[in-house]
């Protein structure tokens, strides 16, 4: 099971505020400190292989780099994105970020940040809490479709960290993650592995 957690788009965002806010809310979701995380650009894959590394954001790119705002098309298109690669640097755990801007496909003419986290519970977590950092600062919702953490359904992002948030503090960053997903009674142990092997 993969799973995409969105964040709509209100305004736009820069990626180093989507970080640091993400890791803040990762803080207030595990109860623990969040490791550092590191923005990869221009990343190519071949059948699910890492066929080219791309390249490291340095800080002042992420203070540049702006999400949230319209893409312009490179061509007649109902959508265009860009994409990110976040990586968790102590476990080796990732996330995607696609950047969505939807050209006037009249279904829906919001943009969206679309973030799919590595199998894993770390994974997950910095997924969840990076959709809903997101959409916090972005004046958006947070879109769960697939995990379903709460019941009834909730898109207002400090309610989801209210509901959802860890009642006690722990010192392992991953065991905090997988701690975190196993409240989730429903998903039935799912991420299996609680960081990449």
């Amino acid at each position: 099971m993969s799973v995409d957690l969105v964040a709509t788009l209100g305004e736009p965002v820069t990626l180093d505020a989507v970080l640091r806010s993400g890791r803040q809310v990762l803080s207030d979701l595990l109860g623990v400190a969040a490791p550092e995380l590191v923005v990869f650009a221009d990343r190519e894959y071949q059948r699910g292989v890492r066929i080219d590394g791309g390249r490291q954001l340095a800080v002042a790119e992420l203070r540049e780099t702006v999400i949230g705002h319209r893409i312009p098309a490179t061509e007649p298109s109902f959508a265009e994105s860009i994409h990110f690669e976040i990586e968790i640097p102590p476990t080796g755990d990732g996330v995607f970020l696609m950047a969505i801007d939807h050209q006037g496909d009249g279904l829906d003419d919001g943009r969206h940040a679309v973030f799919t986290p590595y199998r894993t519970c770390v994974g997950v977590a910095v997924a969840v809490s990076l959709a809903l950092a997101t959409a916090r600062l972005a004046h958006g919702q947070y879109v769960d479709e697939q995990i379903g953490m709460v019941t009834p359904a909730e898109n207002e992002p400090d309610a989801i960290i209210d509901r959802t948030r860890l009642s006690d503090a722990g010192e392992d960053f991953a065991a905090q993650c997988e701690k975190y997903l196993r409240q989730f009674r429903h998903l039935n142990g799912w991420p299996r592995d609680r960081a990449m092997p």
